[in-house]
């Protein structure tokens, strides 16, 4: 269990955890230097403790700034993966946590926005309520001259705080960030990202507004930040008993000073911006991520066929040239009929090795059925070419089921429509079997776990064709295939196995394989394959629902390094779109 946990978990939690300490030293470095440093003594006894409170999550969203773009950069992550030998295999499963990744990021980010917020609005509460000081009157106590700075005494002068917080740039651009990323984080639920993708899709790109209020936020310079409270300083005591300070002004010694003592008058600039410059190397990457997706995007594609398949299933076969793929990957597809700025994630079903590379699209929403409807679903004359909508491909990228041969045993796991990154691999297997190329892949297990086998005919018939070709080149053994029903036995199910009793193919999916009714036993299922390749490491590829995967996840590390010795290694690897 402990080594599982070390193989499948400890790289990813180092850079999770470098990267948390890296947020925490800067958190208390910042609050450190706005709680001690003696340049904002008259802002801390105007504000107290919020100074620091405010200023501490700044520095958190400007560092996160730097790199919350990076993981959604799909090219530069498809190269780092693509470099072979080079790169590996511990980093690559890290590479494929980008989305993950970009999550945390982007959920610190918030809570710093929320904490920083928060210590602003007592900010200007405190600034509202207090009675603009006069320079000409005795102050008992500490002194504050920030009149000094204009940009600030204009806060002064308002009473009302609500007002106060509309009056200035970062005021305003604040509540607009605030704004952004509450519509962000909403769009970005489960739910509303599977059900509303075009919500998703758009308020997303609200992430050009909340760079641009970021950028702008400090333009004001309200910060009052004094020139001159650090440096050589000497004091005396002159003859008529007045105390003078020559050099710097340190405030905590001048504000003390009674109205006769004699101190060099305190200067103060705005602290100058500083957001727009942390988010210049994240966003340069990006920019050129742009680009080459938008040059990609222009390059002509032809649809060479669309099949329609069972169970509101569409095949778009295409060419587009210069274009060549792994198993495993997917594109984005972009209909500008269909609409004009909508990018959707597909997963290729075809193979590398086939001169064509093809998506299946279920029609499950009004982007889906446009599209159908546009591609002739529903006509029964034939269309031509030039009939056909004009398609454009972003793509392909990485992801983590490339790594399947470079295991000796693979174990593939599709739920419901999370079958489909297996349908290009499962084909390149067989080429890559039948062609003899030398591949370290010896076995694969593979389990498809659905409510019902007609929702995917399409890919039962994919499989079943895979498996009897195997099976007539003698290498039967080589696939070994499951399928489990989730929803159980239904009447037809049991009709059409009574009366196709004693066959040799599945009465339900036509395939060799016979049909497992409810949910697998994990804990057996993991068991046997570790006793049946000891001392191999097990490449364990999933695509379907979290719940699952956190359930193998755990299966995993648990069967990885059993103290029984001559066990199999799991690597746990999880697509991402």
């Amino acid at each position: 269990m402990v080594y599982g946990w070390v193989v499948n978990e400890l790289p990813k939690w180092i850079v999770y955890g470098t990267w948390a300490l890296i947020n925490i030293v800067l958190f208390i470095y910042q609050f450190y230097n706005f709680s001690t440093l003696p340049r904002y003594f008259y802002t801390r006894i105007l504000v107290r403790e919020a100074l620091a409170f405010a200023r501490g999550p700044a520095i958190i969203i400007n560092f996160n700034i730097i790199i919350i773009l990076l993981p959604v950069c799909r090219n530069l992550i498809s190269l780092l993966r693509g470099t072979g030998t080079c790169m590996p295999r511990t980093v690559k499963r890290i590479l494929d946590k980008n989305l993950t990744f970009h999550k945390a990021v982007a959920w610190t980010i918030i809570a710093a926005s929320a904490m920083h917020t928060m210590a602003h609005y007592y900010n200007y509460e405190r600034i509202a309520s207090v009675t603009r000081p006069n320079p000409t009157t005795p102050m008992e106590g500490p002194r504050y001259p920030l009149e000094a700075l204009p940009t600030f005494t204009l806060l002064f002068v308002v009473k009302d705080p609500l007002t106060a917080c509309f009056i200035t740039y970062a005021g305003i651009t604040g509540h607009i960030i605030l704004v952004v990323l509450f519509l962000m984080m909403t769009s970005s639920i489960e739910f509303i990202r599977r059900s509303y993708f075009e919500v998703f899709w758009y308020t997303h790109h609200l992430f050009i507004i909340f760079l641009t209020g970021l950028a702008f936020h400090q333009f004001q310079q309200l910060l009052p930040v004094q020139n001159n409270a650090e440096g050589t300083y000497f004091q005396n005591l002159t003859a008529e008993g007045v105390i003078n300070v020559v050099g710097a002004h340190p405030p905590a010694l001048c504000s003390l000073l009674p109205a006769k003592g004699v101190c060099p008058e305190a200067t103060f600039k705005g602290a100058p911006p500083l957001s727009w410059k942390f988010m210049l190397g994240g966003l340069f990457i990006y920019i050129i991520e742009r680009i080459v997706r938008f040059i990609r995007s222009l390059q002509r594609v032809v649809i060479i066929k669309v099949v329609q398949h069972p169970s509101k299933t569409i095949e778009i076969q295409m060419k587009k040239r210069g274009f060549t793929t792994e198993a495993g990957q997917y594109v984005f597809i972009n209909v500008p009929s269909v609409a004009l700025f909508e990018w959707h994630p597909f997963t290729l079903t075809s193979s590398p090795e086939e001169d064509y590379f093809s998506v299946h699209i279920r029609i499950v929403g009004d982007w889906t059925q446009e599209l159908s409807r546009q591609l002739g679903d529903g006509r029964n004359a034939f269309q031509q070419s030039w009939e056909l909508p004009i398609v454009a491909i972003d793509g392909p990228f990485g992801t983590a089921s490339e790594d399947v041969f470079e295991h000796d045993v693979g174990m593939l796991v599709g739920a419901g429509i999370g079958v489909t990154p297996f349908a290009s691999i499962l084909k390149s297997v067989f080429y890559k079997l039948t062609s003899e190329k030398k591949i370290s892949l010896k076995k694969v297990y593979f389990y498809w776990i659905c409510p019902e086998p007609q929702s995917f005919e399409w890919f039962a018939d994919m499989l079943s064709s895979v498996e009897g070709q195997l099976t007539a080149k003698g290498m039967s053994d080589f696939l070994d295939i499951h399928i489990y029903l989730s929803r159980g036995w239904k009447d037809k199910d049991a009709f059409a196995v009574y009366l196709r009793e004693g066959e040799e193919k599945d009465a339900v999916t036509g395939l060799q394989a016979r049909t497992h009714y409810g949910r697998p036993d994990w804990s057996n299922i993991f068991d046997e394959i570790s006793l049946s390749h000891p001392n191999t490491d097990v490449g364990v590829f999933f695509c379907g629902p979290p719940a699952l995967s956190h359930n193998l996840h755990e299966k995993c590390n648990q069967y990885t390094g059993r103290s029984d010795g001559n066990r199999a290694s799991f690597l746990y690897n999880k697509e991402n779109f």
